[in-house]
């Protein structure tokens, strides 16, 4: 059976999170990634572009989020626009969607989410639903129950959560009233304002702990005093509590969390049967390669084919979840020429494609045997915070090869003239070519002193000396 540890982070600069399975990686939250997402403001129209079907809306400074303007229904008309038309300088009330990228704007909605512990408030929806996580067809039907009352008396929009699971009436009516309590000083607050500026936002530790605490975690570490209070305000509606650990200083030294993520940056990810996958990742695509490599077990090629496509499925997700990828992701399997065990490795992918729900659509297999999957992402990559472009090679993991730059080197050394010594400086991974620069120096019939210790691979320094210098 498998041990789910959540390990709770408070530092100086926010919270992290990391939820580990069997000592395995498997989520990571950092307020810093998704600090704007869920945050309630008021807005105000500063440009309309009808051909984008958008309007850009200032919400402080920066640059203006973008909004749909089809997501403006007839409720928040009534309600927010006073039934007027919307135009530049009209003030509105919006919540974060996406976070902003350094190619894309800040997108913005007015389907405004108030998200409790058991609840999600729609103001300006008529939606009624109930978590799909939740797999038991009785408690489903009696939570959906429970939300078309409080539906029918409140006259919002309702969507029960998955932690809702196993709990009173009057517990999760209790939590309904409290969403409906800030949604009302939200509106108040909305009414009186005059400029762009933030409503409401949700403490990040407390929303962290909302989201990972489940009746699935075995173990919970953490670092603070204060964690323990917000721990122990949603521990109480837990059917299964889970052993707490307090721990001195930095969990995540403790448990070797930082470890785990310097690997995230790895383009290249093995297998435990002896495969990989290999990671390339361009501005709006993401490309998967699995490789069978050294596993040599399976009686047959396609036996292997289909037993490292399996295991490769669940470290896909794994990865494109914890570097938090967006977009459209195309993997090349090893082909399978069995249709029923392309079934089979759709269908399990798809299964595993659930953690994710509902962020992560496996669409199928294109005409050319790549799968296709799209994922959302309301926040930016983990790269995005823990690593940088490579000064050297820009970003795209290559520099120009030992050989050509050899050959550059030699003609550029050929086209001097008039001096008794040249000094060339190179960088160190031209070590293996000491022996051609020898022969070039006896070829030169002068003087030729190399020093390994250029900084960059890219190019090189030449210095001619001339007689008496």
């Amino acid at each position: 059976m498998e041990i789910r540890e959540l390990i709770l982070n408070l530092h100086e600069d926010g919270v992290a999170c990391a939820v580990l399975v069997d000592g395995e990686l498997e989520e990571l939250f950092f307020d810093e990634l998704e600090a704007n997402v869920g945050k309630i403001f008021v807005g105000k129209v500063e440009k309309i572009v009808p051909g984008l079907g958008a309007a850009f809306v200032k919400v402080g400074k920066g640059k203006n989020s973008f909004l749909k303007l089809n997501e403006l229904n007839s409720l928040y008309k009534r309600l927010i626009l006073n039934g007027k038309e919307l135009e530049e300088g009209t003030k509105l009330l919006v919540q974060t969607k996406k976070e902003a990228t350094d190619s894309k704007s800040a997108q913005v909605t007015t389907q405004i989410g108030i998200a409790e512990r058991f609840v999600v408030l729609f103001p300006f929806k008529k939606v009624v639903g109930v978590s799909k996580k939740i797999k038991n067809e009785d408690e489903r039907r009696r939570l959906k129950e429970i939300a078309l009352r409080l539906k029918r008396t409140h006259n919002v929009g309702i969507v029960v959560r998955t932690a809702a699971e196993g709990v009173d009436e009057q517990e999760i009516e209790k939590n309904f009233l409290e969403a409906r309590k800030k949604w009302e000083q939200i509106l108040g607050d909305f009414q009186k304002a005059r400029a762009p500026k933030v409503l409401y936002e949700e403490n990040p530790l407390e929303r962290v702990i909302k989201e990972k605490l489940n009746s699935r975690v075995d173990k919970v570490v953490y670092n603070q005093k204060e964690v323990l209070e917000v721990l122990e305000k949603y521990l109480r509606h837990l059917p299964k509590k889970p052993v707490l650990e307090f721990v001195e200083g930095d969990p995540f030294e403790k448990f070797q969390v930082y470890d785990k993520i310097k690997k995230l940056g790895a383009r290249v990810v093995p297998l435990k049967s002896g495969g990989n996958i290999v990671i390339d990742r361009l501005e709006a695509l993401t490309v998967i390669d699995v490789n069978s490599e050294s596993d040599t077990t399976a009686e047959d090629q396609e036996e292997l084919a289909l037993k490292t496509n399996l295991e490769a499925a669940e470290e896909i997700v794994r990865q494109v979840m914890l570097r938090n990828i967006g977009g459209m992701i195309l993997v090349d399997f090893i082909k399978l020429k069995k249709n029923e065990n392309q079934e089979k490795l759709l269908r399990h992918l798809r299964q595993i494609a659930k953690k994710d729900s509902p962020r992560m659509e496996v669409l199928g297999f294109t005409n050319l045997g790549l799968l296709e999957i799209v994922r959302k992402r309301t926040s930016r990559s983990l790269d995005s915070i823990f690593f940088t472009k490579c000064p050297v090679c820009s970003g795209t993991g290559k520099v120009i090869s030992q050989r050509l730059l050899l050959k550059k080197i030699v003609s550029d050394i050929r086209k001097l003239e008039n001096y008794t010594e040249i000094v060339l400086r190179v960088h160190p991974n031209m070590s293996g070519y000491k022996g051609e620069l020898e022969k070039l120096r006896e070829t030169l019939g002068k003087r030729l002193k190399v020093d390994f210790n250029w900084p960059d691979p890219n190019s090189y320094d030449i210095t001619a000396r001339k007689g008496g210098a």
